[in-house]
């Protein structure tokens, strides 16, 4: 009895993997058609060294402006002139603690930065590292996007849509039995189209056509707009909601299920985050070079603390993120 479960539970996981790869998120085309901008570990090191400390180096203990630089290990080390505190520049970044080379650090970012992003098992494939620590990279990625989001609040026009996660927004009539509730808000651009956009999961709310409910919709208008300086239209009727923002969240599932085979609701979470983070990545369109793009993200990845992985697979269903998720 317990070995049959187990087989099956293997046959379900190996489908999975199996089905990232197969599906793609991302061609071969694709890959070779990006050049990683850091082409050796020296380059990454200075690269981070630059976005932690721009204005030159500043000890987290006395803030004292001088250091001397330690350079007998791989990672450099900063000793403060005064208190003689040696810190990282890898400290209080997602790359704490790594043992990874961050050449494959900086690639996995710019892969990240595709279109659909990049599945664990193909960024395995193209990095050659384990499945798990692919996963574990990429879950990391995502934990900044989150808590950069969580960070800033929706203001000026902001328009709140009640809707579903996972279903077909023409077919209204028609509830999907693994549609999950969302709500989703957004910033306005002079022509009407959403800028900043937040997707928010209610997990305990799946199938039946169940959608968020006015109570909800106030709660993520209190956690995610800045009430002060907004004008803020909740849309909560199914058939009355505002339009370019629905299609967004359609995009979002198109998206993620074109890159990944399947999402459960423990992280769908964290991939919304990544879809809304590389959306507004993305929002400058050509006129913002991929490099750009990359150091964008990887000042964020330089302001936002490591989560680690049993933290990480602890997490409960939809968690709420540091500051106002």
């Amino acid at each position: 009895m317990f070995g049959r479960i187990f087989l099956q539970r293997t046959y379900v996981r190996i489908f999975i993997e199996m089905g990232e790869a197969i599906m793609g998120d991302s061609s071969d085309t694709d890959l070779q058609i990006i050049n990683s901008f850091y082409q050796n570990e020296e380059a990454c090191i200075e690269a981070l060294i630059a976005m932690k400390w721009p204005t030159g180096f500043v000890c987290p203990r006395c803030a004292y402006p001088r250091c001397t630089r330690l350079t007998t290990r791989r990672i450099p080390l900063f000793e403060c002139g005064r208190c003689m505190h040696q810190t990282s520049p890898l400290v209080g970044t997602i790359f704490e603690r790594t043992h990874l080379s961050l050449m494959k650090w900086f690639r996995a970012l710019e892969l990240f930065l595709l279109p659909d992003g990049i599945s664990a098992m193909r960024l395995s494939q193209v990095i050659q590292v384990t499945y798990k620590t692919a996963w574990l990279m990429l879950h990391k990625i995502r934990h900044t996007l989150g808590e950069s989001d969580a960070r800033v609040l929706l203001s000026g026009d902001v328009k709140v849509n009640s809707d579903q996660y996972g279903r077909n927004p023409s077919r209204c009539q028609f509830p999907h039995p693994h549609a999950t509730a969302v709500v989703a808000g957004c910033t306005l651009t002079e022509s009407g189209e959403p800028e900043l956009v937040k997707i928010r999961l209610l997990p305990h709310k799946r199938g039946d056509g169940r959608r968020p409910n006015r109570l909800e919709l106030d709660e993520f208008i209190t956690r995610n707009v800045d009430v002060r300086t907004s004008a803020v239209q909740s849309f909560p009727l199914a058939f009355r909601l505002y339009t370019p923002l629905r299609k967004l969240v359609r995009e979002a599932w198109d998206s993620l299920k074109s890159t990944y085979v399947a999402l459960g609701s423990k992280h769908l979470q964290a991939y919304l985050n990544e879809f809304t983070g590389r959306r507004q990545l993305h929002l400058a369109g050509t006129k913002e070079t991929q490099q750009q793009r990359l150091l964008k993200l990887l000042s964020m990845c330089v302001s936002v603390t490591a989560i680690s992985y049993h933290k990480l697979i602890a997490r409960q269903l939809n968690s709420p993120l540091a500051a106002a998720a």
